[in-house]
């Protein structure tokens, strides 16, 4: 045993246990290992907002225990758990979502050996998780989507019943003051017996993608968090970063091409619905407590009859947040 750490917060609560490097284990309430954009903290996060597939798709927190650790000098990291349900984003005061989730999530440097100031470090990361889906309630008991800022609802919950199938793939790169990052996701959701006529349906399909990026033009290496060189009223004016994010989340069925699509939670074929987003801000890093994030978020829900804009339009929304670490 060569130690163990614990955390308490009204977000987290477990322990960790470690034996060796590449074995460590963790009990209690935290996140699921699934999702790049997910699993960055908030105090990390180059927006004010998490992407949609992050909020919607993803897991988040849960009760359970999980095995990690890293191999090859971490070139290689690992998470694997068994968890009670399958995370808060997929539960609401109406939707219960899933029952017992297991999830497994892999990253590897595949160029750390060719590592250079001029190739930066690049990571590569997978996940998948696997859910079981009950009938139990009267409601639906699907995934659903909402805008960010305003919170609109673009696609309702629907009738499901079975196995939850979540996969993810990713990308993180930073080369000296810049990154990138890319994230995938597919979410599929049986629907056994939920028919009109108690048949199987098509499952139910979201998705969604992203890709951003940043650059601090104060010229610090990117690092999460950023650490200004030169910090406010002491001897400089901090970091400045400006960053970028281009994202779409949608939902569908599988399937059933010759039906006719409908707005039914029993549909065969799922009425098609999704959202753009585009994020533009700038990250002001006074210093190593205290930063400024502005963003303006412009959103454009593809199906008109749940777009809160006439004639089919875009909206804009601008947010400010002042974050204080302690």
């Amino acid at each position: 045993l060569i130690g163990y750490t614990a955390k308490s917060s009204w977000k987290d609560a477990y322990v960790n246990v470690s034996y060796i490097d590449n074995f460590q284990v963790q009990l209690g309430r935290f996140k699921i290992p699934f999702g790049l954009d997910e699993l960055t903290s908030d105090v990390d996060n180059d927006f004010t907002y998490r992407s949609l597939g992050a909020n919607y798709l993803a897991s988040s927190r849960d009760s359970g225990v999980m095995v990690h650790g890293r191999f090859f000098k971490r070139g290689v990291s690992y998470w694997t758990g068994i968890f009670r349900h399958d995370g808060d984003n997929a539960r609401s005061k109406r939707v219960e979502g899933g029952n017992e989730t297991m999830a497994v999530r892999v990253t590897g440097t595949p160029f750390r050996r060719l590592s250079s100031p001029a190739l930066g470090v690049l990571e590569l990361g997978t996940a998948v998780a696997f859910t079981a889906l009950p009938d139990d309630s009267v409601e639906p008991n699907g995934l659903r989507g909402r805008t960010t800022v305003t919170q609109d609802t673009f696609f309702e919950p629907i009738y499901i019943k079975g196995r939850r199938h979540r996969w993810e793939a990713d990308l993180d790169w930073t080369v000296g003051p810049a990154s990138a990052r890319a994230e995938y996701t597919r979410v599929t959701d049986d629907r056994l017996q939920q028919g009109l006529g108690n048949q199987d349906l098509p499952d139910a399909r979201a998705q969604s993608w992203y890709v951003s990026g940043s650059w601090i033009l104060t010229g610090e290496p990117k690092t999460r968090p950023v650490k200004a060189a030169r910090e406010f009223l002491r001897d400089g004016l901090g970091a400045v970063e400006v960053a970028g994010r281009y994202e779409r989340l949608w939902f569908d069925s599988v399937g059933a091409e010759t039906s006719a699509p409908l707005r039914n939670p029993r549909a065969e074929k799922i009425v098609p619905s999704g959202v753009r987003i585009l994020t533009v801000g700038v990250n002001w890093i006074l210093n190593r407590w205290i930063t400024l994030q502005i963003n303006a978020i412009r959103e454009h829900v593809e199906d008109p009859e749940r777009n809160p804009i006439a004639d089919d339009g875009a909206f804009w929304s601008r947010v400010v947040r002042f974050q204080i670490v302690l």
